[in-house]
């Protein structure tokens, strides 16, 4: 059985995206804050993390640069209303396999996944 962590901070769509995958037989755990996030992620070991980019306490670049320092394997997906350049250029310094812009469907979200756990 595959673990996801959703780090979103807005507790509808986490509670949406969370329903997605336990309706697949994911292990899925959640967290609504950076802080939160780094945390659940260590004590988890998630094989794919859907990250928010603006969270409070950290964001997700921010995130992402700790979860890389113990856990090289997890697949990160950014889910972001603000795709740039920029934002894509430093994300990619942590090795993200996808990037999910807002607002997005269950079908995005699911391929997305399945997309990153089929990479190797």
């Amino acid at each position: 059985m595959k673990t996801i962590l959703i780090c979103e901070d807005e507790k509808s769509a986490q509670d949406s995206i969370k329903n997605i995958f336990v309706k697949r037989n994911y292990t899925v755990h959640t967290a609504g804050d950076g802080k939160e996030s780094i945390e659940k992620a260590k004590e988890t070991n998630p094989d794919v993390i859907l990250l928010d980019i603006r969270m409070p306490k950290l964001d997700g670049i921010e995130v992402a640069k700790e979860v890389r320092k113990f856990n090289t394997k997890a697949k990160i997906i950014f889910i972001t209303g603000f795709q740039s350049k920029e934002l894509t250029k430093e994300a990619s310094k942590y090795d993200i396999s996808d990037y999910i812009v807002k607002p997005t469907t269950p079908q995005d979200i699911i391929q997305a996944v399945e997309a990153a756990l089929s990479q190797k």
